[in-house]
Formats: structure tokens, sequence, C-alpha cells
């Protein structure tokens, strides 16, 4: 990481950083969702990522719903005393700062420490479901998801197919048609996650992603995009689908799982951010269980 400025300086996040990246998530084998180097890539330019070194650890700096704060340090040989440096560091610059998306694991033993108060954030858990209940729907739980993809198969002709550079440009009219047909970019997040959607696509051939779309009558009506997260988990980062055509969705999740995703023990779906809606469509999934996520602060 020599070419990284040396903590407390940064600079900003850019592709020339992947290979960097790469190295360190592969060395933490993360469970949180954020901590993927596509998903850090896609919300980058949202979060005004900045990238140092705090003495060979990797420290990414954010902000995040309005307040600056930093992701664990990646290969800290000391992460309680890294976290600690980074803090104190923030406190001087007038600010009360936290570290985001600690596990519990991550969390207990800062604050062991004795110097990081750490506290549980709820609203940002990660829904994991085992990949083969994704693929086969099993029993009668899931009666309704395969009904509404048995009605879709019927009633539609559609083409499933992964996404390659000619096909990109149809998923970012696709995304834009989606955004739009909303009607409502004045709602907490969203216009954040479409930006975020435009950056993951505009970086799509530079990073470790699969995706695919569906097509309905010849049009890109559905696309997912996801990446590996640790070596037994999967990482969906995006998925649309025009939500007039019953039973979209669900087929471009099971596919999407069976296609892509099958080597995978378990697949990660990311957080409801505290929104009832997504919380019922996730849980409609019947998640094997959660990854809780954590915030650290300096104790005094």
């Amino acid at each position: 990481m020599g070419h990284l400025p040396a903590f407390p300086d940064f600079a900003p996040l850019d592709i020339s950083h992947r290979g960097t990246l790469d190295a360190a998530l592969a060395a933490e084998q993360p469970e949180v969702s954020e901590l993927n180097v596509a998903e850090i890539f896609a919300w980058h330019g949202v979060r005004q990522t900045q990238i140092s070194d705090l003495d060979g650890a990797l420290c990414l700096f954010i902000t995040r719903h309005g307040k600056r704060c930093f992701c664990p340090p990646l290969r800290a040989r000391k992460p309680a005393a890294a976290m600690r440096s980074m803090l104190l560091w923030l406190r001087e610059q007038g600010e009360e700062g936290f570290v985001y998306g600690l596990t519990g694991r991550q969390a207990r033993d800062a604050e062991a420490s004795g110097e990081l108060l750490a506290e549980e954030d709820p609203d940002n858990a990660d829904y994991v479901y085992r990949t083969q209940d994704l693929i086969l729907l099993p029993g009668h739980k899931y009666d309704g998801k395969r009904n509404h993809i048995r009605n879709f198969m019927r009633s539609y002709d559609f083409t499933y197919a992964e996404i390659d550079p000619r096909t990109l440009p149809e998923v970012v009219d696709f995304q834009r048609r989606w955004f739009a047909a909303r009607g409502r970019s004045d709602l907490p997040g969203l216009a954040a996650e479409d930006r975020a959607v435009h950056d993951l696509l505009r970086h799509y051939q530079d990073l470790p992603v699969t995706g695919a779309t569906i097509r309905v009558d010849g049009r890109v009506e559905a696309f997912a995009i996801g990446s590996q997260l640790n070596q037994d988990t999967a990482l969906v980062i995006a998925e649309k689908a025009n939500s007039e055509i019953r039973g979209l969705y669900q087929a471009m999740n099971q596919m999407f799982c069976e296609k892509t995703f099958s080597k995978y023990a378990w697949v990660n779906r990311e957080q409801d951010a505290g929104d009832a809606g997504l919380r019922r469509a996730k849980l409609s999934y019947y998640p094997h269980h959660m990854v809780a996520k954590y915030r650290v602060r300096l104790a005094r």
C-alpha cells in the first residue's frame, strides 16, 4: 500500500485502488455487505469515499447519512488501536465520529480494549439466505413465490442472459426507466441508490461482478448484479424489475441464484435500512440468519 497517502492524509477512491482493496478484503473474508469491492465502488460517489494507509492497515473514510465515519480498518494488526487513532483524529477535526459495519465479534474485541464503546445498528443488519432455498423455493411457505414465477413463465415471452458490454447501455436505460417510474426521488435514499447503481454500471467491466437481464418481448425489464462476498457467500448488490409484470421480481431472483450463485452456500441480500416495505419483502423469503452490524465510538 505504499502508493496510498499515510493517515491522516487521504486520496479520493478511484478504480486504480481496486487491487489494493481486493487484497485487503480477501484477507479479511468479510461478512457484512458493505465490505465488498463492487459495493464500495458503487457507493463511492455518494459516500465521498477516501482511502489512506494507517500503519499498514487500509482505512476508508466515508460520509454516511450526512455524517463522516470510517469503515473497519482492513488488515490492521491491532484493530482497536487503529480505530481509536482514526476516531481521535476525527475528534481533533471537531467531530465525534464512529466506525461503522463491525460484526458482533469485532465489536466485542473493540470494547475489550476499554477505550471503545459498541452499539448495534439493527436497521442495517444483513439478510442471509440459504442459496438452495432461493433456488428451489421449497415447501408451503414458498407457494406464493412459485405461483408468481409460474404465472410469469406462462404469460410472457422472455429470455434470460448474462450482462455483457453490448447490453450495458440497455441496462442503464432500464435503470433510468425504473427510477422515473417511481416518481418519488424525494424519498430518503432512493436518489442516492440510483446514483450508486449508475456508478456500478459505469464501472461494471472493471469490477469482479456478474450480472444478468430478463428481456420481455425483447426489451430489458429486469436485471440483477452480484459479487462474491467471501468464500461461502455471494452478495446481491442490485436487483431491479418492472413491478407491473407479475412474477418478474421473483423470477429474476430465482434464476439469478440458480445460474450464478449455486456454488455458494449463502446469499447475502443486504439490509432493509429501516424501510417497512423492504423488510416485509426480505422476510417473505425467510432468511436463514441475519448478520448484525455494530458501530464503535470512543469511550471517553
